[in-house]
C-alpha cells in the first residue's frame, strides 16, 4: 500500500544525535522514511511518526456527544500521550524546514491522523483502520 515508504520500529531507539539537549527521549514507536537508508530514529529525516497506545484511556482526544470535533481529553493518561506526540512534532518541525508535519496516533484498533504546524494541530475523529481505508489511503497518497 505504500511501496515508496519505509516503516522503521524506533520504539527502543531514541534520537540521540538531534535531541541530546532535550530532558526527555524522542522515540516514536514507528518512524516513516521515504527511503530505506535509515535504521533508527532520526528526526531530521523522518516524514511521519506513529505512536501506539493499547488502552482507550490513553487517547489524547475525545469526541463529546453533540460536538462534531474531537477535543483534548482532560485525563492524566491523555495528557501524557498528548505530551509525547506534541514533543515529537515539535522536534521534527524544529529539525526540518517544513510548514507542517503529520503524525498517526493508533489506539487499539482505531487511529487518528494529525496535521501539525507552528500554530497547532488538526485532528481527525477516530476510525477503525480494520474496516475503513483511511489509514492505508493516507500512506498510499503520501508515498
Amino acid at each position: 500500500f505504500a511501496p515508496k515508504l519505509s516503516f522503521v520500529n524506533t520504539s527502543k531507539h531514541a534520537d540521540t544525535n538531534n535531541c541530546s539537549a532535550f530532558t526527555f527521549k524522542v522515540k516514536p514507536d514507528l518512524c516513516v522514511y521515504v527511503d530505506t537508508t535509515s535504521h533508527g530514529c532520526d528526526i531530521s529525516k523522518f516524514e511521519i511518526d506513529i505512536k501506539f497506545k493499547w488502552n482507550d484511556r490513553h487517547d489524547a482526544f475525545v469526541k463529546r456527544p453533540g460536538v462534531d470535533k474531537s477535543i483534548v481529553s482532560q485525563t492524566d493518561n491523555a495528557f501524557d500521550t498528548l505530551g509525547q506526540i506534541m514533543s515529537y512534532a515539535a522536534a521534527q518541525l524544529a529539525a526540518q524546514y517544513r510548514t507542517h508535519a503529520f503524525s498517526v496516533l493508533i489506539i487499539c484498533n482505531r487511529a487518528r491522523l494529525i496535521r501539525w504546524d507552528r500554530e497547532g494541530a488538526i485532528v481527525t475523529n477516530t476510525f477503525n483502520y480494520h474496516h475503513e481505508p483511511y489509514l492505508a489511503d493516507f500512506f498510499y497518497r503520501f508515498g
